[in-house]
């Protein structure tokens, strides 16, 4: 083929260009001696391309020293246990029922029925060690017990007048639950958490207060919520002291969290609310509080969601508060329980949104845990173990700038910001897409095994880095594949 002048002359000005970057793509690095770089070519060596896009470093939160160990825990463990256990029916609210549901609805039943399980709930096999054995190994940090739910029925040796508990009085386990549950969690390291209802359906001084304004309408027809007729405010003090006894008994245990439900069935004044938060606070300035009804100033407090993971994230500190099966309390008949790979894609997505998963399970009258939510709970931390450098105590990717748009999954980033995890969920066909990153991979592994994926990034423009496109793992993880992206320098991401 004949070639006209001109392109022999374009050809003969090109070619010192050609061999230049020829001899410098494939082996120049940012550290070569006698050698100056070029702007460009030190940006194609640190970025893969030869013009970055501007990007800008992660910013990485600092963490308050008093919530650090809430903010790092990332799974905790919910105890919903008391007598309800026992006929395996719904916590405390079968009883609080108008009359006319008694028919009507299954889970209803008389106040005399619902009660008549206070002297069958024995505890006989109780061990609190072995509970907090399975915690451990289940990867959670936290724990937090139902000392007393809304029925009233306190798990502890209650000396308050007019408390009701298992330990004498009726109850048939005879000793107190407390206690050494609290021992058996401290020597496990896991931390302590109170959950107490400040609704009392089972006390006769409870029901004397109208509903205040604003109150749902699908309490004020509770018949051991309300009074039907008027306010009796010196009966209402009686009970706030038998409130305030029952907190005075639960106070020298120093818990790490405390967790009070039911605080929507009255106001703020009413419970007296200021004055019991600043006492639990003189009792333990450390204390974190989770649900309480009310906002509380110069403390820490976090947000509950029950059940189901926001479509907004909560801002601040904030835990998961879900089911292992169906519901809070133990039921023989609930086989809905969630299986391991359930439980890890709602873990990885509450702690890629930088959330806890306060995981409930409702333990046997007996007070075993019952054996399908043992074996998930093992299968849990097997899964964490393998891939805690990406749990503990990494920061979520997506207030860090991860969203969805950059990388179609959780992820998490390693406390000094030069790592990148991506929670992967189950085979990816052929590869995985990360986009948005200025910064320039170093290398890509998989977490639990080691195995190094190759790489590459396409071209992208001046605005734009380029997407990267990572090699999918020969083997993946039956629950969740964890690759992890080690950067030179604290993330970049193009804005």
């Amino acid at each position: 083929m004949k070639h006209g002048p001109t392109f022999l002359l374009t050809a003969l000005l090109l070619a010192p260009l050609a061999a230049s970057y020829a001899d410098a793509a494939p082996t120049l690095t940012a550290e070569s001696p006698n050698r100056e770089l070029s702007p460009a070519v030190a940006a194609r060596l640190r970025y893969g391309k030869l013009q970055p896009a501007k990007g800008a470093p992660i910013a990485l939160p600092e963490r308050d020293p008093k919530t650090a160990w809430f903010e790092t825990a990332k799974l905790g463990i919910f105890l919903h246990w008391g007598i309800w256990a026992v006929d395996g029916t719904v916590e405390s609210h079968p009883f609080n029922q108008p009359p006319s549901s008694i028919r009507e609805n299954p889970d209803a039943m008389t106040r005399e029925q619902y009660f008549s399980q206070l002297s069958r709930f024995r505890a006989e096999n109780y061990n609190p060690e072995a509970w907090a054995e399975v915690f451990q190994k289940a990867g959670a940090r936290y724990a937090i017990l139902t000392t007393k739910h809304h029925d009233g029925v306190a798990l502890w040796d209650t000396r308050a007048p007019g408390g009701v508990d298992v330990v004498d009085g009726g109850g048939g386990a005879a000793r107190d639950l407390v206690k050494p549950w609290v021992t058996a969690m401290r020597k496990a390291d896991i931390r302590v958490g109170f959950y107490y209802s400040l609704a009392d359906w089972g006390n006769p001084d409870y029901p004397v207060m109208l509903p205040p304004p604003g109150a749902k309408s699908s309490h004020r027809n509770k018949p051991y919520s309300y009074s039907a007729t008027k306010d009796d405010p010196e009966r209402w003090a009686q009970f706030i002291a038998y409130r305030d006894a029952q907190i005075e008994e639960l106070l020298p245990y120093k818990p790490d969290v405390w967790w009070m439900d039911g605080g929507w069935e009255r106001t703020r004044e009413q419970w007296n609310f200021d004055a019991m938060v600043a006492r639990l606070l003189e009792a333990n300035p450390d204390v974190i509080f989770g649900r309480m009804g009310y906002a509380i100033e110069n403390a820490p407090k976090y947000t509950t969601p029950e059940r189901a993971i926001p479509l907004r994230t909560p801002t601040g500190l904030w835990e998961l508060c879900q089911t292992f099966n169906e519901h809070w309390s133990y039921r023989s008949s609930d086989t809905q329980t969630k299986d391991p790979a359930l439980l890890v894609k709602i873990f990885s997505e509450v702690i890629a949104r930088s959330g806890n998963l306060l995981l409930n399970i409702g333990p046997k009258p007996d007070g075993t845990l019952p054996e399908d939510q043992v074996a998930g709970l093992l299968d849990l931390g097997a899964w964490i173990n393998r891939n805690k450098e990406a749990i503990y105590p990494t920061f979520g990717g997506e207030r860090l700038g991860f969203s969805f748009l950059r990388f179609f999954g959780p992820t998490t980033v390693a406390p000094d910001g030069k790592t990148l995890y991506l929670f992967v969920d189950g085979r990816p066909n052929g590869c995985l897409v990360l986009r948005g990153i200025v910064s320039k991979i170093r290398k890509a592994e998989v977490l639990a095994t080691g195995e190094e994926l190759d790489f590459r990034r396409l071209c992208g423009n001046s605005e734009l880095p380029g997407d990267y496109i990572i090699h999918a793992p020969k083997a993946a993880d039956p629950l969740m594949t964890v690759v992890k992206l080690s950067f030179d320098e604290v993330i970049e991401l193009g804005k």
